[in-house]
């Protein structure tokens, strides 16, 4: 299995795309601002998107939520936490000065530790709110897909409709860093990073910060 990364769009998000050698259907993890040129690709390879997979719904994460259905027919996913937040996309592209597109209707909604993936892609569901109270981790062989909960050397916002801070280092502290320390980490901005490289150097929830909680 291979979680690929795609910085797209002036928010500097990430998009993910999940294939497996042996198989063409693949997963698309947060469709993000100017994503066109991933849908090209996507065809090129001949890959058959089975679903969309959202870590949370703020705007920058599902502006083109309709145009990747669009193209390919695949569900969008969801934790029911953050219905509201996805309801209301059209009042959020208001708030940053972007036209909305339209949204479609949630094809399943997460539970936590549910598997949300494929055969030869597979893909836990892992409940980690603070950012918003929706927002899911997504747990690959290949590393952990965390939205905007934990960044290189940063954490998400909280100061959002939803945001609660103790909820986020919770998310973090017992959640995130259970893994092992040389587990991959692809937040929803910016580079990746570790575990152990967050658990150590992280001010805002490492080590450091621990001992200063």
């Amino acid at each position: 299995m291979r979680v690929e990364r795609f910085s797209v769009g002036p928010l500097d998000n990430n998009l993910y795309l999940l294939t497996a050698a042996d198989t063409r259907e693949a997963i698309v993890v947060d469709p993000s601002i100017e994503s066109d040129g991933v849908l090209e690709l996507i065809e090129r390879r001949g890959l058959e998107v089975k679903r969309i997979l959202l870590t949370h719904a703020h705007i920058d994460h599902i502006l083109t939520v309709k145009r990747f259905h669009d193209a390919t027919g695949a569900p969008v996913w969801l934790h029911p936490d953050d219905a509201p937040l996805y309801e209301r996309g059209d009042i959020q592209a208001v708030s940053i000065g972007v036209r909305w597109p339209g949204s479609v209707p949630v094809g399943h909604w997460i539970a936590d530790g549910e598997d949300v993936g494929l055969p030869g892609l597979e893909v836990r569901a892992l409940h980690t709110p603070g950012h918003s109270p929706g927002s899911v981790t997504y747990v690959t062989r290949d590393g952990l897909i965390v939205g905007d909960v934990l960044f290189r050397g940063s954490v998400g916002r909280v100061d959002l409709p939803g945001g609660d801070w103790d909820t986020l280092v919770r998310s973090v502290r017992d959640r995130l860093f259970r893994h092992p320390p040389e587990t991959r980490v692809c937040p929803g901005h910016g580079p990746e990073t570790t575990i152990g490289v967050e658990m150590r150097t992280n001010p805002f929830v490492g080590e450091h910060a621990l001992d200063r909680a």
